[in-house]
């Protein structure tokens, strides 16, 4: 009886070639789309493990937004190829003050070893025994202090400006390019006067919120929308990205920074070819600094040095603004802010001045990558394999 069964079914099913066609059709579907999310997923957890095992041992990133070059790097460093330098030394500054990013300079101990182009500002806040590591997005080192708060630590380091040779703009570079963040973005959006430019930017605002559902405001309109739709949809020549502040309560540095990585990349999935500024979070007053809570300059600093790591100097670059607005112990002055946090309207033209000063043509990005290509210089932040960040 079942074996009449049987026949009866495969008689079905060999007189019926269109049967045969759909059950062989997904099952070649159902086995490629598995594979492949399975890889995608297998890859992004690897590169998210190596960005917190790099965090925790201070070995260097090459360049975090490809993701694909961290796996190659690491594969090369599993096979016994050249690994990083993994013992990172500290400055020999004294004293632990209570406020992260800038320490006040005591003597002119800068060791440099190779030329580059740095804003004088940024010069100011290396202090006694610093060392400043010559890469694409260079970071000063001074001597941290013990924190016990499970949201940060002290890095130990202050992220210095992407080193280029940046172009003076005006205006009109603004016209294609868009900014997302939060209550800081809202005031470059009020009082910088880039009238060009489109701000999507809320109170609130967190990197893990600005591609979810719930949408950003979009200050032209005063509507909320969706980012993902937006960035889809519009091209932009460049996309200026600031939020941490919010954040400085939720999760710890590497969680955020493996959320900036993710929304990083997935803009350069969507804008291709669009040169993306991540800028530092503006550090509070001698006031609103509290190492009773998270919200003080310490843990500032450590979501900005996380976020200056994306930097690579091709496409994405790291812009720290925080010399025209703090005083040398790294301190938001008081003069330049109404509560501590926020700027004065008037102050927000030294903004937009630091803007215009740090243009990058995107005519001059190809040929860098075109030169590089040439000299072999390939992925790799430095002509002599160096990482791009430490």
């Amino acid at each position: 009886m079942n074996r009449n069964k049987m026949r009866t079914f495969l008689e079905i099913i060999y007189n019926c070639p269109f049967i045969l066609l759909v059950l062989f059709t997904s099952s070649v579907f159902f086995l490629f789309f598995d594979g492949t999310e399975k890889l995608k997923n297998e890859q992004d957890v690897a590169v998210l493990q190596l960005i917190e095992e790099r965090i925790k041992t201070g070995t260097g990133e090459d360049d975090l937004v490809n993701g694909n070059d961290i796996l190659a790097k690491k594969d090369q460093k599993d096979e016994g190829g050249a690994g990083e330098d993994s013992g990172e030394k500290q400055g020999e500054e004294e004293g632990n003050l209570q406020n992260a990013g800038a320490r006040k300079p005591e003597n002119s101990g800068i060791e440099n070893k190779q030329e580059r182009k740095t804003d004088n500002k940024n010069l100011e806040i290396i202090g006694k025994g610093a060392k400043m590591e010559t890469h694409t997005t260079e970071f000063v080192e001074y001597t941290p202090i013990e924190t016990d708060s499970r949201y940060y630590s002290d890095a130990g380091k202050v992220a210095l400006t992407t080193a280029y040779d940046y172009v003076l703009e005006n205006e009109s570079y603004f016209n294609d390019a868009a900014f997302l963040g939060d209550s800081r973005t809202l005031g470059i959006s009020d009082y910088a006067g880039l009238e060009g430019a489109d701000f999507f930017c809320d109170n609130g605002m967190t990197i893990y919120k600005l591609l979810e559902d719930d949408g950003v405001t979009y200050q032209k309109t005063g509507e909320k929308v969706d980012m993902k739709e937006i960035l889809q949809k519009k091209r932009y020549g460049k996309i200026y990205i600031m939020l941490g502040m919010n954040e400085l309560g939720y999760g710890d540095t590497p969680m955020y920074l493996k959320q900036y990585l993710k929304v990083v990349r997935q803009i350069k999935e969507w804008q291709p070819g669009v040169i993306i500024y991540v800028m530092a979070n503006l550090h509070v007053s001698r006031e609103k600094n509290n190492m009773e809570t998270e919200f003080n300059n310490i843990n500032i600093n450590d979501k900005n040095v996380a976020s200056a790591r994306l930097a690579n100097g091709r496409d994405v670059f790291y812009l720290d603004c925080n010399p025209l607005f703090t005083d040398e112990e790294g301190y938001l002055q008081a003069d330049l802010t109404f509560d501590g946090v926020h700027l004065y309207a008037q102050h927000y033209d030294r903004w937009r001045d630091f803007l215009f000063e740090h243009g990058v043509e995107r005519e001059e990005i190809l040929q860098t990558e075109a030169d590089g290509q040439e000299s072999g210089f390939g992925e790799m932040g430095g002509s002599d394999g160096e990482s791009a960040s430490q």
